[in-house]
Formats: C-alpha cells, structure tokens, sequence
C-alpha cells in the first residue's frame, strides 16, 4: 500500500482548522470522514475519494482532508491529481512540517528524489526536536527520526534512536518498536518512503528459526515475515533487499522470492 502520511500509524496529521460550519455540517463532515477512513481501511479507494471530495465540498478549508485526499490518490497511483490536491493547501498553510512531508512522499514517489529531499529538509527545519519523557513521545521521536532519515541525515536519526533505546523505563514493546524503526534507518538505502513499505524480496530457508533470529536481531536486521513448511521441519523467513548486505556479511545463503 502506497501511504505518505502514513509513516503509517506514526505520521499523524493535526491541524487547527478554523471552521464556520454548523454543528448539522460538522456532523456531516465527520461521518463523511468516518466513512472515507473505513473504506481506505477495507481497500475501497473509490468509495472513500467520493466520501473525502463530499467532505469538502461542505468545509472547503479542511486541510486534513486534503491530505488525507492526497493519500487516497497516491494508493491509486494519480499522482496527476494529488499535486493538484496539494496545490490547493492555501498559501498561509504551506510553511508547516505536514506540508513540506506530504510534498516529499509525493515527489519520491514521483521519481523525483532530489526535490523529495529538499522539500523533507525544510519540514525537518520547521519540527521541533521532541524531548521524550514517556511513552507518549516515542511516535514523535520515531517520526523526527524517520524525517532526519529521508532528509539524508540518517546517521543523525539512527544515533537518536540508539540514545533513546538505553532509557531505563522503556517497556519490551517499546524496544522492539524503536529497533525496528532503528535498523530501517540503519539500512536506508535512499530510495525515499517507498522504502519502508513491507517487501519480501529473498528468504532464508532454517531450521532453528530462534536461534536465527537472535543473530539477525543482533545484526539489526528486520525480519519482514516467517512462513513454516508443510511439515514443520523447516521455517522459511523473509526480508527486504535494503537487508541483504547485512546478511551477506554474515555468510548466511539467501534466496529470491518468486512469489513477489
């Protein structure tokens, strides 16, 4: 799935929008989201483009929506109609993180990988470093990271992570949270968001599938998917390609996955 505001869970949209509907309208406008969320979330791209553009046609000044909107159109691969989206964020808007992140997914996924940088680089000047002091801030630390990380500052992102895992009140789902964004970071390959969307490019045939997991988590390699043979004698584990040099190393034969 094609997401930029995504970041998927982590990158979420919060924005203050002055609005003059009435409380009959706000309903509306929020049932309309409601349903446009539920039908991205079932893959009904279509139904949820009609329930966005119906949302706006009642609060025009909605800029979530727009980017939500943006989002829909990059699942469907319009890219044509999610800049035009973006050209519509009034001008008093645009100097925001949100603006200048959404218009970098969009030129990656362009294939326009010089201007994505450059348009991450001014969101990443216009965000604030987060000061994490529970739980609540991981999300913000992962997505400044993520965006230091797609600003071609990577060592910068994977360093705050590696200073941020050694706090002593972090639970085990937190760990296992922050390594995994760290060793995506760790392996960023510079290819933009697309990069962190899950892939199963090879696998590794084993059968003590523990035991390697271990190595692979102490090598800072993301295992993407586990599948077990008919008979459970053996376990076949699956990673993207940003991962295969870290494996190499380890002098671990790989295989291409032909069910791409």
């Amino acid at each position: 799935m094609k997401n930029i505001t995504y970041l998927l869970l982590l990158f979420l949209i919060v924005i203050g929008c002055k609005s003059n509907l009435s409380d009959t309208e706000e309903k509306q406008v929020s049932e309309l989201i409601r349903k446009a969320q539920v039908h991205r979330m079932n893959g009904h791209l279509n139904q949820a483009q009609v329930n966005y553009l119906k949302a706006l046609e009642i609060d025009q000044n909605n800029t979530a929506i727009r980017y939500e909107l943006i989002d829909v159109y990059i699942e469907k691969d319009t890219l044509d109609l999610a800049f035009q989206v973006l050209k519509q964020i009034p001008e008093e808007e645009r100097e925001s993180t949100d603006y200048y992140h959404i218009e970098g997914g969009l030129y990656d996924y362009n294939g326009q990988s010089q201007k994505a940088i450059e348009s991450y680089q001014k969101a990443l000047n216009l965000t604030q470093i987060p000061v994490v002091v529970n739980q609540q801030d991981l999300n913000l630390l992962i997505n400044y990271a993520m965006l230091e990380t797609l600003a071609g500052k990577k060592e910068q992102g994977v360093n705050r992570l590696n200073n941020t895992l050694s706090f002593s009140w972090l639970t085990e789902s937190d760990k296992a949270l922050l390594e995994n964004f760290r060793n995506e970071f760790e392996y960023y390959q510079g290819t933009g968001v697309v990069e962190f969307h899950t892939k199963r490019d090879f696998s590794i045939l084993t059968n003590d599938p523990d035991s390697l997991g271990q190595v692979l988590k102490t090598h800072h390699i993301n295992i993407k998917a586990k599948s077990t043979g008919q008979h459970h004698d053996s376990t076949e584990i699956f990673f993207s390609k940003k991962f295969k040099s870290g494996i190499e190393k380890l002098g671990i034969k790989t295989g291409l996955n032909n069910n791409l």
